[in-house]
């Protein structure tokens, strides 16, 4: 379908490539069978545990460890983790230095392996999940931790997508597109308020050149194949390109 690379994800319940909370011998297994297929992944996108005090601590970084070594054997450059465990409501304790300890500790393992290393914020439903959040949280972090930028959590947090990039956009390692609108990231592309031109324009400007990366509905997606998704997508997402010179091609 001519997309240069996939995302290998390792999200409990919602799509698991790699086995994230499973032992080294499945994740090789996993690996064995990645590598079998020719493809090229951008990143390990995986969720192995939290690191805000919902989890334990040590087991969290041994399963982080599996991932990278899981990044190095299949030379994918990036390992993206989330920030902080999924809540149903905000919590009053964001323990956001508690987080930046483990992250900057899990950054020094992926730079001792040669993996980058990122994390997902703001990410909405989870305890960094707004702007200023996100900004306390990078400002704690060791510069090689980067971020993983995704349009549906800052637009379902009611933010500005632009206003996010200009002040991120330096610590980018890799983008996630996905539509959304106010507390709703389940949205196909198009199908939301995000403002994707006005997004590439903000991404020409400062000449971005990371991979991005398009995320499909887990759920509740009006589509009746994955394909039909993709195409209808990328048809959207062309024609945006095609219209404004000023984008990313």
């Amino acid at each position: 379908m001519g997309f240069e690379s996939i995302d290998l994800v390792g999200l409990r319940g919602l799509c698991d490539h790699v086995p994230s909370m499973s032992t080294p011998e499945e994740l090789r297994a996993a690996g064995r069978q990645f590598r079998a297929s020719h493809l090229r992944a951008s990143s390990i996108n995986a969720d192995p545990g939290s690191f805000d005090g919902y989890d334990d601590t040590d087991a969290v970084m041994s399963r982080v460890e599996n991932l990278l070594a899981l990044a190095l054997e299949c030379e994918v450059p990036l390992l993206v983790l989330p920030a902080g465990e999924k809540t149903e409501a905000p919590v009053a304790d964001r323990q956001i230095g508690r987080m930046t300890a483990a992250l900057n500790q899990a950054a020094d393992r992926a730079r001792e392996k040669g993996v980058r290393l990122a994390v997902e914020a703001p990410y909405f439903g989870r305890p960094v999940d707004n702007i200023d959040l996100a900004n306390e949280m990078l400002a704690g972090l060791d510069p090689y931790v980067e971020l993983a930028f995704d349009v549906s959590h800052i637009e379902a947090a009611d933010e500005s997508v632009i206003t996010a990039w200009e002040l991120f956009s330096s610590r980018v390692g890799i983008v996630h597109l996905r539509d959304a609108d106010s507390r709703n990231v389940r949205r196909v592309i198009g199908a939301g308020r995000v403002d994707f031109a006005a997004f590439y324009r903000a991404m020409a400007a400062t000449a971005y050149r990371g991979d991005i990366v398009l995320e499909l509905e887990t759920r509740d997606s009006p589509y009746a194949t994955k394909e039909d998704e993709v195409l209808a997508a990328v048809a959207y997402l062309n024609e945006i390109v095609t219209e404004d010179k000023e984008v990313v091609r």
